[in-house]
Parts: C-alpha cells; structure tokens; sequence
C-alpha cells in the first residue's frame, strides 16, 4: 500500500493542491471530496493553492460545478484569508481570481498583523501585485498593527522601488493615525479578574521602553534615563519581564527589538536598544516568549528583521545550542518565514549601508543551526530568496554566504 492510499481526503486534497495540479484536483472534486474542511493544522485546499500562486488550482476551485470553495474560509489559527495568501505568494492572477468573486476581500484585514492583501504585497516585494491592488483602489490609509501604511512599509525595508510605486496612492498620515486607532480598539485585550495591577505594570514597562527608545533619537540623556525607569520598574516595583504587555501584547525583549536605529544608525538608539536587551535577559526574560500581535512570533525573528544582530548574540548567550537552533528555524503561524527568511528578505531588498549587517548575521544564523531549506507558505526557502535576488551582486553575495557553510 503506498502512503497516498493511506492518506485522508482532506490531506490528499491538500496535498494535490499543494503541488499545483489541476487534473488531480479536479478528479478529486469530482469523487465527492468537499473542498470546504479543514485539515488538522487549518488549512484548507484554497489556502495552500493561494499561497503558493497555484492560479489555475485556485481557479478550479472557486469555479467548479461540485462544490465551490469558500473564499471566507480563513486560516484557523492566523485568521489569514485567501487573498492574504495570495499576497504572500505575490501571484497577480491569483489575487485577480479571489478578488473577481469577492472584491470586498480588497481591504479586508488579517487582524493578527493588520494586513490587507496590499500590505501582504508590500512586505514582501511584491512589485508587479502591488501595482495591481493599487490600480484596484486598495485602501493606503490602513496600517499594520504596529501603525505602518504601506508607504511606511516599504520605508522601513529600504525598498525604493516599491516607496516609488506606491508613492502617488500614499494617504496622508491623519488617515493612517485615525484608522490606526480603530485597530487598536479592536483588539483590545481582556484582562482577567485580579489581574489588573500586574497588566497594568506589565504595559508601563512596555509604554516605557517604547517611548524611550524614541526619546533617544532625539535626546542621548533618554539612554541612562529609561534605564533608570526600567530597573525601577523591575527591581522596586515587581514588573514581570515575561508578562505580555501594550496594546499589541508583547514580551519587554520584543519590543526592544522592534524597529531600527534610524538611517545612518542613531547611535543612542542603538545603545539603548542593547543595553535594555541584556537588562532584560539578565532579569530572566525569554527570548522564545511570543507575542501576540503583530506576528506571534519570538524575540529571534523580530530581532531578525531590523538587523539587530548584538541582540541575537545575547539569545543565543542564555539559549542552549539546541534552543537557539530552534528558535533560528521556528515556522511561524502567520507566514511561514523563519528567522533566516526574513534575514534573506530583507538583505534581498536593503540599501548598500545595510546589506552587509544582513550578510553577517546570514553567517551567524549558520554557525548556529539555521537552514537555508525550508519552505515557507509559499513554497520559497531561504537560498530561493537568495536565488531570484534581481541585483547580480547581491544575488552573488547572498548566495555565495549560505554556500560558505558547505564549504567550511
């Protein structure tokens, strides 16, 4: 018996959307098999179509005489429609299909992140399908859930090709802070009975180590001052360092790690940044703490994406080899993209004073247990980032450092 004839109908419908083959779908739907359930870890047929741009499936699927399949089915553990995985996988046609029969997904909202399909689009690189969902008339006013337009987006990532797209369609910020509020609102925690005084420490310290960190873009003095606020917090007031805080619920070390240090780096903020980190690790925080928005991911993927690699040294100083390996090749909920991933993303993407601070911690993630082959929602491993890179010598150099650890 070989493994497809052990397999469940939802696995090998799944599984045959997952490769992109339209006659084995097809056929599947035609025996009777419901495109419309789940499989044990939440997705459905249409989802794993989306997500890796399989437009001829996604087609088969939303169109054919059997049973169409739900476009309103969202993933069950990120909320995440279709249409949002359309925009991780960047395929127009595929976008162009799900919207045809539901154009009200245009601007419908991941609450997990904030995203629509446009900011989807804009996180990662999309240039073709973001010019798409802006000649659509996708909404630019609405934010992440850390308050970024996709004009902002793209900023924060160095993208100028992608700044200079959207730059036409940018909404003012007044309707970016308004909408803003409306997410924040929504998702507002509930606090359990008894616990308001430690929630009520927990968001201090996070509101703290927020407004310090901008503080000393300004202000150097803020450095030594935050410091001072938060050690009071924590020493003389009893914070806990692990409780999730702030509007987005999250760990004191992810925030900290959240954001870069300015372009050029802001020296201060950069000092800051570290020295709250190695404060907190000190005090027991746990770099494997998730948060709850934007990403629920760990300290080691945000820490990732903004470079922050002193940062990820100190992780790796209190995580076991085994946990620091694990917490580099973590598959997160939302997107699928491990530390590595978005490591590779964005030196794919990074102005020349940025790339080789990306390249130093490919070779750090390397020396400690990442693997450049894994495959994300959609399908893209590490080394495919590197891969389709446009730019020669990026292309040459990234592909040239994840080869390094063959060769050593």
């Amino acid at each position: 018996m070989n493994q497809t004839e052990t397999m469940s109908p939802i696995s090998l419908g799944i599984d045959f959307a997952k490769s992109g083959d339209p006659s084995k779908v097809h056929t599947w739907l035609e025996e009777g098999n419901s495109p419309n359930q789940y499989d044990s870890d939440g997705w459905t047929p249409l989802l794993w179509a989306s997500a890796r741009g399989h437009d001829a499936v996604v087609r088969l699927l939303v169109e054919n005489p059997f049973e169409q399949a739900d476009l309103a089915m969202a993933h069950r553990e990120s909320g995440a429609l279709a249409v949002h995985m359309a925009g991780q996988s960047g395929d127009v046609e595929t976008a162009e299909i799900l919207l045809s029969h539901r154009p009200e997904h245009l601007n419908a909202i991941l609450n997990l992140n904030g995203h629509t399909v446009l900011l989807q689009a804009v996180f990662y690189g999309h240039l073709e399908l973001t010019e798409m969902l802006l000649e659509s008339g996708a909404d630019t006013s609405i934010t992440t859930a850390r308050g970024l337009g996709p004009m902002e987006l793209a900023t924060q990532f160095q993208n100028q090709a992608m700044m200079d797209l959207l730059r036409p369609f940018d909404s003012p910020a007044e309707a970016k802070a308004a909408y803003y509020q409306t997410y924040l609102e929504r998702i507002v925690p509930v606090i359990p009975e008894g616990e308001q005084e430690a929630q009520a420490l927990a968001d201090e310290l996070v509101s703290t180590i927020e407004e310090g960190i901008k503080e000393a873009a300004q202000n150097p003095d803020a450095v030594a001052a935050t410091l001072a606020k938060v050690a009071a917090l924590v020493e003389n007031r009893q914070a806990d360092v692990n409780r999730l805080g702030g509007p987005l619920q999250q760990p004191a070390l992810i925030v900290t790690a959240t954001g870069n240090n300015g372009w050029p780096a802001i020296p201060a903020v950069a000092e800051l940044r570290n020295r709250l980190a190695r404060y907190l690790l000190d005090h027991g925080a746990d770099p494997t703490l998730h948060e709850k928005h934007p990403m629920a991911v760990q300290t080691v993927i945000r820490a990732a994406v903004f470079n922050h690699l002193d940062i990820l040294k100190m992780c790796a100083e209190v995580l076991s080899p085994q946990e620091m390996a694990d917490a580099i090749n973590e598959y997160p909920a939302v997107n699928g993209l491990t530390a590595m991933h978005d490591t590779v993303l964005r030196a794919s993407m990074a102005g020349p004073d940025r790339f080789d601070g990306y390249v130093e911690q490919i070779r750090f993630f390397l020396a400690h247990g990442g693997r450049t082959d894994i495959e994300d929602f959609a399908g893209v491993t590490q080394r495919n980032i590197a891969e389709s890179t446009a730019n020669l010598t990026v292309r040459k150099r990234l592909l040239d450092v994840i080869d390094s650890v063959h060769r050593s």
